[in-house]
């Protein structure tokens, strides 16, 4: 019995540090780095070294991420443009904690981590939108692929009826488009892309990519669909594709794409260049000047990926 009360004691004044920890921490790198991996070693070494441990500790940084994050949107005191600094910095060091800790518990292989990778770039490039300083940006719900086809039928339907086909061509023309519309479901076509937002009156569609490999076919046939379905329910709608890697001339389906009038392609520091100008942050210059995963991972992350040649697709 006075074991447990000890027990108890402890874990009440170890949950009180820990608090402390997020009520006085600067938010500086160093700190940021040192709270994120004191709270996951502690999960780490109760846990063990298994699948489900994995799970724990992404959902304890990610838990902690929200904790951090709430008290720097409620603070008056700071700039939008502080603000999200401040919350850029949170989750890069967010993600480094949690590549460090799956590699130490399940080392990464080449495709594993390359799609890891592009899973955290992407949800960083939208905190530019989510937290932007722009005004005028509104989020837009996507058409779900049912309304659409509403929408796109209740047009056609009109035209067909300005044609001189008599009232049985108009009846086989409407038995085809079924069809074909039953054709175009049985491929579950997904008309929700990564970022729907509105902006001077303006609808843009965005779709990020960490890259574009040499073997996107079916992923290209689905954006062409896509973005033909936005271009015939609004000609306006700009439809966007963010490529985190530079361009690669010879990939032929990128190609496809930008020659195809549907989609705009942005490569690398083009992609850059355009999140700035649509979210009105600088993201460019603040990878640049706080990004450096060379010295922000841990050594053992570090030389296991140096080791297995992937230090390569650290790059933002």
């Amino acid at each position: 019995m006075l074991l447990f009360i000890c027990l108890n004691i402890i874990n009440i004044f170890y949950k009180g540090k820990s608090l402390l920890k997020f009520e006085n921490l600067s938010h500086s790198k160093e700190e940021l780095l040192g709270l994120f991996r004191s709270e996951c070693e502690e999960i780490f070494r109760n846990a063990g070294s298994d699948n489900s441990t994995i799970k724990k500790i992404n959902s304890k940084v990610k838990q902690i991420t929200k904790n951090l994050v709430q008290p720097v949107v409620n603070n008056t005191e700071h700039t939008n443009l502080e603000r999200l600094d401040k919350i850029l910095m949170i989750h890069y060091c967010s993600y480094i904690v949690m590549i460090e800790f799956r590699n130490r518990i399940r080392p990464y292989e080449y495709m594993d981590f390359t799609r890891r990778i592009g899973e955290l770039w992407e949800p960083f490039c939208k905190l530019c939108w989510k937290y932007t300083s722009e005004s005028g940006i509104a989020e837009v719900i996507p058409p779900s692929f049912e309304e659409a086809k509403l929408q796109l039928l209740s047009k056609l339907n009109a035209f067909i009826e300005t044609t001189s086909l008599t009232a049985e061509e108009k009846k086989e023309l409407n038995r085809y488009l079924d069809l074909m519309w039953e054709l175009v479901a049985s491929g579950e076509i997904q008309l929700k892309c990564d970022l729907h937002f509105e902006k001077d009156g303006i609808k843009y569609n965005i779709d990020y990519k960490s890259g574009f490999n040499s073997n996107e076919k079916g992923n290209t046939n689905r954006l062409l669909m896509v973005g033909s379905i936005f271009k015939k329910l609004n000609p306006n709608y700009v439809n966007i594709i963010l490529v985190r890697a530079e361009e690669n001339e010879n990939n032929h389906y990128l190609q496809t794409l930008k020659n195809s009038n549907l989609w705009d392609v942005y490569c690398g520091h083009e992609t850059y260049d355009k999140i700035e100008e649509l979210a009105g942050y600088p993201l460019k210059d603040w990878i640049e000047h706080n990004i450096d995963w060379k010295n922000d991972l841990d050594n053992y992350t570090l030389d296991y990926l140096a080791e297995n040649n992937l230090t390569q697709y650290l790059r933002w």
